[in-house]
């Protein structure tokens, strides 16, 4: 996971990179694989990150097989063997506050009322939040409100890394990993304990 740049720091918006595999994807458009990036694949209700590699734009990135495809315009210069990333900071850090705002509801839905999220969807207009609840009253969205408001105003940090089995069975998670290796945990402190693989502020 060592070159996956949003991992090490959310925060990374340029770096450099050596062009591993040029490739077209099945519909036609052209993609690369980099020595490390510092671009957010598709997953876990988060959309990628997009940007440029040198002057090229990246219009998708998803994971494919275990490698990081980053989807382009057009293809890159062919003698070019290094690349400079930079991503479209804008988007990224509104997918951060959105997911970490997500998080926030979705345990303040389960302190306040038992009542679990089962989808979460990031979009750009819109972000949506599934949640196991036969009906939802104004009396507990106004709660589940009231308590989301009081983490956000105590500014509680919020810390994301990979944990071994052994660490994992001691934190006391909101949810079960739907992997079994490369577990990620994203905490915010005596609140949310919960498996996540997309970024977040601090």
């Amino acid at each position: 996971m060592k070159d996956r740049l949003y991992y090490q720091d959310a925060y990374t918006q340029q770096f450099s990179a050596e062009v591993m595999t040029r490739g077209t994807e099945g519909d036609g458009t052209p993609f690369v694989v980099l020595s490390q990036t510092a671009f957010y694949p598709t997953g876990g209700g988060q959309p990628s990150d997009q940007g440029l590699l040198g002057e090229v734009r990246v219009i998708d990135v998803e994971e494919v097989d275990g490698e990081i495809h980053h989807r382009l315009s057009e293809p890159l210069p062919e003698p070019l063997a290094q690349v400079e990333g930079r991503i479209d900071w804008e988007r990224r850090f509104d997918h951060m506050q959105q997911h970490a705002g997500q998080h926030i509801l979705s345990a303040s839905f389960l302190e306040v009322a038992d009542a679990e999220t089962v989808a979460f969807h990031l979009g750009k207009e819109r972000v949506t939040i599934d949640v196991r609840l036969d009906e939802l009253t104004a009396e507990v969205w106004e709660a589940v409100e009231q308590r989301a408001n009081q983490i956000v105003l105590e500014n509680r940090p919020i810390s994301a890394r990979f944990v071994d089995d052994e660490e994992l069975a001691t934190l006391p998670l909101k949810k079960q990993p739907t992997v079994t290796e490369n577990i990620r945990v994203v905490i915010i402190p005596e609140f949310d304990y919960n498996p996540c693989g997309g970024t977040h502020p601090a």
